[in-house]
């Protein structure tokens, strides 16, 4: 059902209120998140709950963050250095660390926090109604913060202190202890032996202890869950919200919250279950990077990443002011400039950005936002002329060795002058002479010819290889077969030589096409089975070519095409079989007995999602650039009838995960780069808009909406202190 004459519309207790919740969403029927199972899952229960215990200041100048805690409007965060910065609401004196003090290990309760200093002493601040913020002497290795209490470890002896109501503040005698937790109204800590032991109010069972020997553990307000030795969760107590109905997933850390808990994989992604508060409700994944240290709060949930900045989603409730930047935005590259159906963005080699348009232009616009035609087609360009019809100019690449080959390649539509019966979807190549293509040198290298009733599903993008052969996306053009049949270009990603292209050969078939010695076979092809390939890229640091496959009923695709892949279209829609009758079945040679996804024809997609709210991916690219650290390696994408903009991170190991970033207000068309390899999209209707950093020097675009992270950097002072 994709249109995209629009472009592509496819198939078509006393908290404070939280603040407005940015969104995250699951993906459809992704696989399975389980990663491999560590080399010391086998360890004994004792090395690995030290092995997962909460991290310590090293010796370290660093003012990146270590770790992370998450209180109920608060959270603070561990320095290299031994500081602790705070920041959210400080109606209690949350926020108020005492100045200049270093600490090793840190943790947040209800509205009060506490840490370990290098000496062993406990250190806590604000609220202090039930003396929880007045810590016995001694010295301590660990410590955990619940609701109005707090307990701690002095060598294998638990300590608690604070409210005392159902005893949840006396730890058994003789028992001793590896780690240890204290929620609202419970406590429980594993023994050495890896046992279970818990006290306090037991509604629902939270405070059963049971025999282990188990790994590690996390004590939420209503619910304890701990960690098998096959590194999978086990929980009891309170499910209002599905807090203790853990995947079978592996893990290496846990935290659990109010309503929720998290785990960190050992690939550094974290996956959560249950309800956040506020209206960011079964929010799954954390935001992109290799996450170190995780904390679940009351209404969000924390984690220090690969560049020591805490990262923080779901309810985010009064971040650190000026100190602190609320993700990412989309920017006006170009203020007062727009767009009506911007199809592809290019650097061009003189420093400005070639903007294609879908009606047959391409300008040059400055960095002094002017703006110049350099090419015009649309007296040859079939355009689209109803939101049925999805023609006009859809792709323009340069050769990426453009001093050695200065060409410019471009795929459009045009009505055949001889017959008014055919369109041909065009492969073309125009030399740059002075910084100009030559309209009058025009090497036409593939005519691709439709029948102009079937004005939808031309695919379109024209992609160079880091192997410097170029690909082409081609759509299936409304033909339910063509996808599945090797003699048609319909459905197909074909890779071509076309360096060295005449009138007489405008391209050579590359010896290592998958399909070139196979009989009654385009060796064109390289990739099939696909419905309408609406941008594609390479990652150019691993050679993966990502494809974004537009869907008919239910799902969105996102795929890696490999050489001969068959990606399942129509046979397959996402991770799903589509309909198919009994005589297609026998055309495709595809058993009906068996489902299609078994036959081992078809190349599952790394993602899909479905149609609700939304309509048809726009393909986008890997984040490479370096204005967004935190983003590097992700696949940037979105959708065009929705607007959202997804990161999707991870891998086949531990499973992909895909979060949204950033919201639009109008239909999103393509994704590009700028000369620095920072990301650009383009919209109908709107300007030209550049991926930042809400601290940067952009002004934000009118489309910004709120983001799904916050990302707190640490404060450069030699003291930090909360405000």
């Amino acid at each position: 059902m994709l249109i995209l004459g629009t472009l592509l519309i496819g198939a078509c207790a006393d908290p404070e209120a939280p603040a407005p919740s940015p969104r995250q969403e699951t993906v459809v029927r992704q696989p399975a998140l389980r990663p491999r199972v560590l080399e010391s899952a086998t360890a004994d229960a004792t090395t690995a709950t030290a092995a997962t215990a909460p991290r310590v200041a090293a010796e370290s100048d660093s003012p990146g963050f270590i770790q992370v805690a998450t209180g109920e409007n608060h959270t603070c965060a561990l320095r290299g250095d031994g500081l602790v910065e705070c920041w959210g609401a400080n109606d209690q004196g949350q926020l108020n660390v005492p100045e200049g003090q270093r600490f090793k290990q840190i943790t947040s309760g209800w509205r009060f926090s506490c840490g370990i200093q290098p000496g062993g002493q406990i250190q806590c601040w604000g609220r202090n109604s039930y003396q929880q913020a007045e810590p016995p002497s001694g010295e301590f290795t660990l410590i955990d913060a619940g609701w109005d209490h707090a307990c701690a470890l002095s060598g294998t002896t638990a300590m608690c202190w604070g409210r005392n109501a159902n005893e949840r503040a006396t730890p058994p005698a003789g028992v001793e202890f590896a780690t240890i937790g204290a929620g609202a109204e419970h406590s429980c800590g594993l023994s050495t032996g890896g046992d279970l032991v818990c006290w306090g109010k037991n509604d629902d069972g939270r405070a059963d202890s049971r025999d282990g020997p188990f790994r590690a553990l996390a004590v939420g307000i209503a619910h304890t869950c701990v960690l098998d030795r096959d590194q999978t969760v086990l929980c009891q107590g309170d499910n209002t919200a599905g807090q203790s109905e853990p995947p079978d997933t592996s893990f290496v850390q846990i935290s659990a919250g109010s309503n929720h808990t998290c785990g960190l994989l050992a690939s550094g992604h974290v996956e959560c279950w249950g309800a956040m508060e506020g209206e960011a409700r079964n929010a799954p994944f954390g935001p992109p990077g290799r996450l170190k240290s995780l904390s679940a709060g009351w209404h969000n949930s924390c984690a220090t990443n690969q560049h020591g900045h805490a990262a923080c989603w779901s309810t985010l409730v009064r971040p650190r002011g000026s100190e602190s930047h609320d993700g990412l935005l989309m920017a006006d590259y170009f203020p007062g400039i727009t767009f009506e159906q911007a199809t592809e963005v290019n650097p061009w080699p003189s420093g400005e950005l070639a903007i294609a348009d879908r009606s047959g232009t391409i300008v040059l616009l400055t960095s002094e936002a002017s703006v110049s035609l350099l090419l015009d087609l649309t007296d040859i360009v079939a355009s689209g002329v109803s939101e049925v019809d999805e023609r006009g100019l859809l792709s323009v690449a340069l050769d990426p060795r453009f001093e050695e080959f200065p060409f410019m390649y471009l795929y459009y539509t045009v009505q055949d002058p001889r017959n008014e019966d055919i369109t041909f979807a065009r492969l073309s190549r125009f030399p740059i002479v002075d910084g100009k293509p030559v309209r009058g040198q025009e090497l036409i290298l593939l005519d691709i010819p439709r029948d102009p009733e079937a004005a939808r599903h031309y695919g379109g993008a024209i992609r160079f290889g880091p192997d410097g052969m170029l690909y082409l996306g081609i759509g299936d053009a409304e033909c339910f077969e063509c996808p599945q049949r090797l003699d048609s270009l319909h459905g197909k990603i074909i890779r071509v030589d076309v360096r060295g292209a005449s009138v007489d050969a405008p391209y050579k078939i590359p010896d290592d096409n998958p399909f070139r010695e196979e009989p009654e076979t385009l060796p064109e092809i390289w990739a099939y089975g696909l419905r309408n390939p609406w941008r594609m890229a390479f990652d150019f640091q691993n050679g993966k070519l990502w494809v974004g496959d537009v869907g008919e009923a239910n799902y969105e695709e996102v795929n890696i095409a490999t050489a001969g892949s068959n990606l399942g279209w129509p046979i397959t829609e996402g991770f799903d079989c589509f309909e198919v009758s009994e005589s297609t079945a026998g055309y495709y040679n595809v058993s009906m007995g068996f489902p299609c996804r078994d036959t081992g024809h078809f190349v599952e997609p790394i993602v899909a999602y479905e149609h609700v709210g939304k309509c048809a991916i726009v393909g986008g690219l890997v984040y490479r650039g370096t204005a967004i650290p935190w983003l590097n390696g992700t696949y940037l994408f979105g959708d065009y009838c929705s607007g959202q903009v997804w990161a999707l991170d991870g891998d086949a190991e531990s499973g992909w995960r895909m979060i949204e970033i950033v919201d639009l207000d109008k239909p999103l068309s393509s994704f590009g780069l700028d000369a620095d390899g920072e990301v650009l999209v383009l919209t109908f209707g709107g300007p030209v808009l550049r991926l930042v950093e809400a601290e940067s020097r952009f002004a934000p675009s009118v489309t910004h909406v709120p983001l799904v992270t916050t990302v707190i950097t640490p404060l450069e002072t030699d003291t930090a202190t909360g405000p």
